[in-house]
This record gives structure tokens, sequence and C-alpha cells, in this order.
């Protein structure tokens, strides 16, 4: 008896605790809105505040909240990110100077951070698949933090310092530090080739939506599409589609068909449209006559020789435009000149660099007539995190490239998704080598691209992540048959 009246007892303070607790919600849900809301219109009112931002942020929460409650959130926030990355140009979070925080960078800051607790304090703890690529990248993430504070205790008493240079670093560093994490993120949460799929297909849909845009509507493109779409974006969309052409035997006639006119408007874009621009075309070109070379030698040369009756045919035009253009613009051997320029002051802090965007106070200091960025990212990452960051970085980028040769040759005859998505990520990686020449599109400057770079940066990153994942499926698969 009397235990049937304890129990009863604790079913009524349950339900009076339920129904508080559902109360409080209310009230505090409420009361937040009724605090918020003051401040909003104040700033709105005052031209502070961006409607666009407001409604991204009420979409993002919403989001958020939905993945909490679905299976897969992890892998369908990889998704998200790419289009946050892709078409969220118009908004961005504003930091009070010039620089804005891409809605981007805040997807992965929300995937990756959390991730890296639960393996620091999660119970049970999160644990990183094996891969050859995680020492190297660990190691370049601790040296470019090493670096930061390295560039504070060494720095040059006379250097001119801005007011704002101080939080551009902070920035510099997160994003330094972030892609290379994103990459790991994705590497170890993707274990499906689903998500792959997804991710591919995502990719393809903005790169056919964007170059229409850019055809029909350039202004409506550039305000979706502006950020996400520059650096090597076009090189991913056009190897992507390509490989699917090419090495996908399941494809109907008419995908591959559509897949091959997509190449061909973005070699028509980039190629003849803006051949101007050399980061848009050459790792393009490159990446596409890699993967035409995997696929076809005879293939490989017959593109070989069109290509070469083209730029024979525009040879007049490349060079005023692009060699006479750029050294009057002082990017030709005014490049060269950056770069002897930049070595200077890397002589003087040879092991760990200037620290992130640490030599733009030498340039300005020493340099003021013209303290530009090396507009090269190997020049970049020697600069800020010395010998030894790039030492590290160039040690990454091989031991990408190995998993990319093993995963193909694994899956080499195959003829699925699998062997299309190896053969163009790895094919891309040789446009990534290339482009880095070109510009800060694999790490953007904090004073060229700026943080605002992260969208089309983000991008490599993830596919890069994509092919390390793909290695360790595939590596499993084998095993599992191997067992059986």
């Amino acid at each position: 008896m009397e235990l049937m009246q304890h129990s009863s007892v604790v079913r009524t303070w349950r339900e009076r605790l339920t129904v508080e607790r559902y109360t409080l919600i209310t009230i505090a849900v409420v009361g937040s809105v009724l605090l918020v809301i003051p401040p909003l219109i104040f700033l709105y009112v005052s031209g502070r505040l961006d409607p666009l931002l407001v409604m991204a942020a009420l979409i993002g929460a919403i989001v958020i909240t939905r993945l909490f409650k679905v299976a897969e959130r992890n892998n369908k926030s990889i998704v998200l990110l790419i289009a946050a990355a892709g078409m969220l140009s118009f908004v961005s979070l504003p930091t009070g100077r010039e620089s804005k925080v891409p809605i981007s960078m805040v997807v992965a800051l929300l995937l990756v951070v959390p991730w890296l607790f639960s393996m620091a304090f999660g119970e049970p703890r999160t644990r990183l698949r094996p891969s050859p690529v995680n020492r190297p990248l660990l190691a370049f993430v601790a040296v470019s933090i090493i670096s930061y504070g390295w560039s504070q205790i060494f720095r040059d008493p006379l250097l001119f310092i801005w007011s704002s240079f101080s939080v551009v670093q902070v920035a510099a560093l997160t994003v330094n530090i972030l892609l290379p994490l994103t990459l790991l993120y994705v590497a170890n949460q993707v274990t499906e080739v689903r998500w792959l799929k997804y991710l591919t297909a995502v990719v393809i849909f903005f790169g056919l939506v964007s170059v229409a845009l850019f055809f029909v509507d350039p202004k409506t493109g550039d305000f979706f599409f502006y950020r996400g779409t520059r650096g090597l974006f076009g090189m991913w969309v056009a190897v992507l589609a390509y490989a699917l052409a090419l090495f996908h035997k399941d494809l109907k006639s008419w995908q591959r068909v559509l897949l091959l006119m997509l190449v061909g408007i973005l070699v028509y874009r980039y190629f003849v449209v803006g051949r101007s621009w050399v980061s848009g075309w050459l790792p393009l070109g490159v990446a596409c006559a890699m993967l035409t070379w995997m696929y076809s030698r005879k293939l490989f040369s017959v593109l070989a020789i069109i290509g070469l009756i083209y730029f024979a045919a525009n040879f007049d035009f490349y060079y005023q435009n692009i060699v006479v253009a750029e050294e009057a613009g002082g990017s030709g051997t005014g490049r060269v000149e950056l770069w002897m320029r930049n070595l200077t002051h890397v002589v003087n802090h040879p092991l760990l660099g200037m620290g992130p965007a640490g030599y733009a106070p030498y340039n300005m200091t020493y340099h003021r007539e013209d303290a530009r960025s090396t507009h090269n990212n190997y020049f970049d990452i020697l600069a800020q995190t010395g010998v030894i960051g790039s030492t590290i970085f160039l040690v990454l980028i091989s031991r990408l490239w190995k998993i990319g040769v093993q995963s193909l040759r694994r899956l080499s005859g195959e003829g699925g998704f699998e062997e299309a998505f190896a053969a163009a990520v790895l094919s891309g990686l040789v446009g990534v080598v290339v482009g880095m020449m070109l510009g800060d599109w694999v790490l953007p400057f904090a004073y060229n691209e700026t943080i605002s770079g992260f969208d089309n940066a983000v991008l490599t990153w993830v596919l890069l992540g994509g092919l390390v994942a793909l290695e360790a499926i595939s590596r499993n698969k084998m095993d599992v048959n191997a067992d059986v």
C-alpha cells in the first residue's frame, strides 16, 4: 500500500515537473524574443543591421534545430556546408571591419569544434580513422598555432602595427587551421559513398546554375554565387563532370552528353570569355588534361593537338593581355620581385615564419610604396609558418597524392562512381598544385582574398577529405571481401 502511495506521489511530481518544465521553456522563449526584438529594431532603424543576415540566421537556426533531430546529421551538415559556401555570398557576419565572416566559415566551426571536443572530452572519446594524412595535417595545424605565438615574441620592434591587425591575425589563424581540420572532419565522418554522390551532385548543380547566370543574368549570379564560385570552383565542377562522363559506365547516354556539354560550356567560359584570368583556365586545363591522360592516351594526344592549335591561333591575344598586361600592372616579373622581397623577411624568421598574415606589417613598414601580398600560396605559407610549416604542408600534399593513386588503382576498371570520383579529385589535386602558384585559393590570405575566400577554398578541402574517406571505404570493403 505504502509502495503504491509512493509511486503515486512520484508520478504526481513528475507531471508537475513536466508542466513546469514546458512552462519555463515557453517563458524563456517568449522572454528571449522580447529581449532581442528591441535591439534588432534599433539596429535596423539606425542602418546597422542587414535584414538578409537576420533572415539567414532564422533559416540557419531552423536548419540546425532540424539537423539535431535527424540521423546522419554530420554527413548532411557537410552537404549543408558546401551549399552555404556555394550560394550564400550575399550574406555574412559583420566584424566591425571591412572583412566579413562568411556563413560557410560559421557552419564549419559549428561542425569541427564540437567534433574536436568529442575527441578530447567525449565519452566514449571519438578517435581518428587511421590515415597517412593525420600526422602531417595535425602537425601543420600545430605549427600554425605555434607560429602565431612565435610571431608575437620575436616580432621586429620597429614594425608598424595598426589597430585592427591583432584581430585580423587571429582570424587568419582560424582560417589556416579550420580548412585543414575540415578535411579531417570530412575524412572521418563520411562512411558511405552515397554522401560523396550528394556532394558531387551539389557541386555540379551549383556549377550549372552559376555558369548559366554568368551568361544570362550576371548581376543575379554575382549576388548568390560570387565568392563561392571564385578560385578553383570552376576547375572542380569541370573535373567532376568530366570524370563522371569518362569513367562512370552506368550513366545513360543523355546523362553523359549533358555532362560533356557542361564541361564544354565551362571551357568556353574560362578559356574564351575569361581567357585573361589565368587562375580560371590554367588549373582547369591542367586538371582536365591529367584526367584525360588517366582515361586514354590517344584521347589526350588528340585534345593536346587541338589545344596547341587554339593557343597558336590566339598567341597574340595571350601575349598582349596576359604577359604584357601583367607586366604593365606589376604582376608579371613584378610578382617575382614580390616573392624575392618576401624571402628577405623569411630569412630573418626561417623556422616558423612571421605568423598568420604576419608579413603584412613587414611590407607596410619596409615596403610601404608597394606593400602587396605574394599572390602565391606557397610563398604565403612559407612566410607565415616558415620552413617547418612549408615542409609539413608539402608532405601533406604528397600524402594526399599517394592516397589518390592508391584509391584509383584499387578502383581501376570498376567503372562506377567511386572510380570517377577518385580520378576527378586526384586530377583536381594536380590543378590545386598549379593554382596555388597563381593565388591564395587554398589558404586565403587575410589581406588579399580575405577571410571571405573561405567560401571557395573550403570546397577544395572538403573534396580532398572525400578522397581520404573514399580510400578508407574502399580499403575496408576490400578487407571484408578478402575475409569472405
